[in-house]
């Protein structure tokens, strides 16, 4: 198995980074033109893994929807590739079998199949019943209202709206129960106005008229998840600045609370004209309560962060962590264990409590997700080393990550041979 040596060359972070751009904002903007069969080119488009999948098995699908052998599909364990391409593909003429590793065949995706079949969809289970793989036909699909559980994925939700306008009367989604990721349903909305489709959100209703979107230039930003293991090593060195142009205060994107979050971990935020300069900023606070049911993505970097400053911390609305690339919740239970720190559940929240690091070397198993393996390397900052299994699965996000910690100038980094 391919690891990475991570060390600390020095504790003088001064630096500017240039994020990638965000791939939830890209994948949405994909879409959007695909189903206009539009090829406007956008400015600052996502380099990611997830990105790069989306805009090539959009333009097989424009290609080759003719073809009489069903054609085959594979996510790999991209997400919102799987569930985007679900909704996208049930409204496209053709055979198409949607699979995906073994990782996306244990998160259950019947919801969304279960809404698009009340439109009309042709969509078949081969294997095991709610999970990937999917077989769909195209077909014209009807405009009817429709509910969905909002309390596992908002990339069901988003999968639908984007289809939305090219429905007969639209779309009028009700949401049942607790909405997570909310952040990521107001991003389409907003990108889906923006293109200048009607979108109204009261509480738990959505409704989409129909329409077609007017596909027009467009710079997508810095991805602010990625900014999260920037201010865990700001954190973590007195005196560390780093400059991180293209965020914005004003963001489409929910991760953006970072800001606050690291706020009382001893980072300052200070927002610049389309960037943002963050500082290493006092001790942090003893112990912190947060609520990141609308951003789930930054929750490795604030839980690594504090088990590595010693910060009790709560951690509420994160029960939907358990479906992302990994179970979240207990890849980092186990791989934060060998730094000490134990995560236990209490009632409607998730204790992080701090602990003494083992004598042992750290080796830490990225579990395939790329959020692992990007929250766990800046800790060598703290411990002087650490090794990384799978090093590779940043490239899903962040492909220059590795590139960019030796370009800050407080990394070495070795490529260990496989074994």
């Amino acid at each position: 198995m391919k690891k990475i040596r991570v060390s600390k060359k020095n504790t003088n972070l001064q630096t500017q980074i240039k994020l990638p751009s965000s791939k939830s904002i890209s994948n949405r903007l994909l879409m959007m033109r695909s189903l206009e069969r539009e090829k406007l080119h956008f400015d600052n488009l996502s380099e990611a893994e997830d990105t790069y999948m989306m805009r090539l098995y959009l333009s097989f699908i424009n290609t080759c929807a003719d073809s009489v052998i069903p054609l085959n599909l594979d996510a790999h364990n991209a997400g919102t590739v799987f569930r985007f391409l679900t909704a996208y593909l049930s409204q496209k003429a053709g055979k198409y079998l949607l699979t995906g590793f073994e990782r996306m065949k244990q998160r259950p995706v019947g919801k969304l199949v279960d809404a698009l079949r009340t439109l009309g969809a042709n969509i078949r289970y081969t294997e095991k019943e709610n999970y990937p793989p999917l077989l769909i036909k195209g077909t014209r699909l009807v405009s009817k209202d429709i509910e969905i559980d909002a309390g596992s994925s908002s990339q069901f939700i988003s999968a639908l709206m984007l289809i939305a306008p090219h429905l007969p009367q639209g779309l009028r989604i009700l949401l049942k129960g607790n909405i997570v990721s909310k952040s990521y349903i107001n991003m389409t909305a907003e990108l889906m106005r923006n293109f200048g489709i009607a979108v109204h959100m009261d509480d738990q209703i959505i409704e989409v008229k129909p329409g077609a979107y007017s596909i027009k230039p467009f710079r997508v930003e810095s991805d602010w998840s990625s900014a999260s293991f920037w201010y865990q090593m700001v954190a973590f060195l007195p005196q560390a600045e780093v400059l991180l142009p293209g965020l914005q205060k004003n963001s489409l994107q929910g991760d953006r609370f970072l800001a606050e979050v690291f706020a009382t971990l001893g980072v300052k935020t200070e927002f610049l004209d389309n960037s943002i300069f963050i500082s290493h900023h006092g001790k942090p606070e003893q112990q912190i309560d947060f609520d990141f049911t609308d951003a789930p993505d930054i929750v490795p970097s604030v839980m690594t962060t504090c088990a590595a400053l010693g910060v009790k911390a709560k951690f509420r609305g994160i029960e939907h962590l358990r479906i992302k690339e990994s179970d979240r919740i207990a890849t980092m239970q186990e791989e934060l264990a060998k730094i000490g720190a134990h995560i236990v559940k209490e009632e409607d929240a998730y204790h992080l409590i701090p602990g003494q690091k083992p004598s042992a070397s750290l080796v830490f198993d990225s579990h395939g997700d790329h959020r692992l393996a990007m929250c766990l390397a800046p800790l060598a900052l703290v411990y002087d080393e650490v090794e990384i299994i799978n090093p590779d699965v940043v490239n899903k996000s962040y492909p220059d990550y590795w590139n960019d910690l030796t370009k800050s100038g407080v990394f070495s980094l070795t490529i260990m041979k496989d074994e």
